[in-house]
């Protein structure tokens, strides 16, 4: 199976007067909640559909209250989460504050296993739909 990819122009954000560029971006097919990954889960174990639902709730829960303390989340084989903080810079430590915290994310890296799921991939342009440029300004 391969992954379907579809054109798009863009604008550059640091030169929007600048040409638009085609770039290859994924085709989206849908999405998928919780409850189909339970469902799919489900099938795969001895667990009921209840009992995956209830562990995968269980830790989206549980989650906030690690990253909150600071920590850095390994689940092993699936990746890491943790809270990446962009601040003001100031000249001296001790000119800095809470209030110079611009962003803070929540960052997610892959673990080697979900890494490597993604290893030979195959690509296939859509050729479905022919792109049409947006309108000049």
């Amino acid at each position: 199976m391969s992954v379907k990819l579809k054109k798009m122009q863009r604008i550059n954000p640091q030169d929007r007067q600048g040409e638009r560029k085609w770039y290859l971006i994924q085709e989206r097919s849908g999405s998928v909640g919780l409850s189909e990954i339970a469902k799919e889960i489900s099938d795969r174990s001895s667990l009921t559909f209840g009992d995956v639902q209830n562990v995968l709730r269980n830790l989206l829960e549980v989650l906030p209250v690690y990253i909150r303390l600071g920590q850095t989340i390994h689940l092993e084989g699936f990746g890491s989460f943790h809270i990446s903080v962009t601040s003001d810079g100031k000249s001296t430590p001790d000119a800095l504050t809470v209030h110079d915290v611009r962003n803070a994310r929540l960052l997610f890296k892959p673990g080697v296993e979900l890494k490597k799921s993604i290893e030979g991939l195959q690509f296939e342009i859509e050729h479905s739909q022919q792109p049409t440029p947006p309108p000049t300004p």
